[in-house]
């Protein structure tokens, strides 16, 4: 199942060159050097999708080769030459699954002004001799399984960042999101940065044994591995980690070490949020031989421990007990504007108007909703969005009080933006 859907509908062409005219106009400040004129959090643009992207050949579980691709998504007409990057990693238990799955999701995000690739990497690991995967000969399978991923990763970030210049990409705005493997995955490649971190069963080790025929375990080399030492390095801004875990969580180092954005439910049977084995909910013999995982959970206590900086970290906790993400399109709305939030920031500064200086009633509102914009000092853009993203109302207004009408709108949840030059009001409003 694809964890996001494409459920946004295409901007007419007028609004979009009018929405992106007076975003120019009404631009924040950056916290890089990105191009922030652009909102990275509305589908404005056309995408050119370029597939089957050759980025190496790897050595599989089993000695056999594995080619590596990705495809890569594109804005086309946003003018950026240093597009923030996402790569975008599937899920699959380290033994299946397909980049393919994550080209709708990749779609999305360069329609709003991304870079997107999805990423193949390498997959299996050995059985119990009897039982194919996810039973696995023991728990340095699985281990070794991540680790692999875990170089491939790290080679698709060198490989994108070494042809930035034809990409139009940044080198430092660049952020990976996994989905269940995909986040285990991308998580190791975002922390475990050290030497010293290569766990026990990266290393040579004994050799799997099914029956009379042996097979080696060799090895498996560096943690940066050897795929594209082009010069460039591995390093990321931030992760999303959508129902993923890590093998140990002191590979989260300082509170300096890449943003994390998590999601999970709070009784996921497949990856814990808590510690426990992969499947632990599903039984059958299969967490039997996998190793103990931290999950979300788990990640939080560090983190919190650690003492990540504001915006630097979010941890969205649901209450459930399935492994997915339960509101595709309001979870997306959200990690991209966390993941906007790392490069573009927007802060008051002296005579603009504070957070909660306007007032929006009734809510929720049947209708009509009346916008008191207080004291703001200059006119305004509000913009009104649904849980999907897509753009169902935009108007220039002087200050003052204006009345917006929510009549035509399906009920639900529905988010408005209020800005003015460097600052971004943000409220949630209901329609019954």
């Amino acid at each position: 199942m694809i964890p996001f859907r494409n459920t946004f509908d295409p901007i007419p062409t007028i609004v979009q060159r009018s929405l992106h005219l007076i975003l120019v106009l009404l631009s924040g400040l950056c916290a890089t050097a990105q191009d922030c004129s652009i909102p990275f959090t509305e589908p404005l643009f056309e995408v050119q999708e370029r597939s089957d992207i050759w980025y190496g050949n790897a050595p599989r579980f089993n000695g056999g080769s594995d080619s590596l691709r990705l495809n890569l998504f594109t804005p086309i007409g946003d003018g950026q030459t240093e597009r923030p990057l996402v790569i975008a990693i599937h899920g699959g238990g380290l033994i299946e699954g397909h980049r393919n799955e994550l080209n709708d999701y990749c779609r999305i995000m360069a329609s709003m002004g991304w870079a997107a690739a999805t990423v193949t990497y390498r997959l299996g690991y050995y059985g119990t001799g009897i039982l194919d995967p996810p039973y696995a000969y023991d728990p340095n399978e699985m281990r070794r399984a991540i680790f692999r991923a875990m170089q491939d990763a790290k080679g698709a970030i060198r490989f994108l960042k070494g042809r930035h210049e034809e990409d139009s990409t940044s080198t430092n705005n660049v952020l990976l999101a996994g989905f269940s493997a995909g986040s285990i995955t991308a998580m190791h490649a975002a922390y475990l940065d050290q030497p010293e971190e290569k766990p026990a069963a990266a290393f040579a080790i004994g050799d799997v044994q099914h029956f009379f025929d042996f097979y080696p375990r060799p090895d498996l080399g560096s943690i940066d591995g050897d795929l594209n030492q082009n010069g460039s390095n591995a390093s990321i801004l931030g992760v999303s980690n959508f129902f993923g875990a890590l093998l140990d969580t002191t590979f989260i180092g300082s509170a300096t070490d890449p943003a994390l954005y998590s999601y999970h439910q709070t009784m996921d049977p497949v990856v814990a949020c808590g510690l426990n084995r992969p499947y632990w909910g599903i039984g059958l013999g299969i967490p039997d031989n996998l190793p103990y995982l931290f999950g979300s959970c788990m990640l939080d206590l560090r983190v919190q421990h650690l003492g990540f900086s504001a915006g630097r970290y979010q941890f969205s906790l649901h209450p459930g007990n399935a492994h997915e993400v339960h509101d595709p399109p309001g979870e997306l709305v959200h990690n991209v504007q966390w993941m906007r939030d790392l490069f573009c920031t927007t802060t008051s500064t002296e005579g603009k108007f504070d957070r909660g200086t306007t007032t929006l009633y009734p809510n929720p509102t049947s209708g009509p909703l009346v916008v008191d914009l207080g004291g703001i000092p200059e006119p305004a853009l509000i913009t009104v969005h649904d849980v999907t993203g897509k753009l169902v109302h935009l108007e220039g207004t002087g200050s003052g009080r204006l009345q917006l009408d929510f009549s035509g709108l399906r009920p639900g949840l529905f988010l408005v933006s209020i800005q003015t030059g460097d600052r971004v009001e943000r409220h949630r409003v209901i329609r019954e």
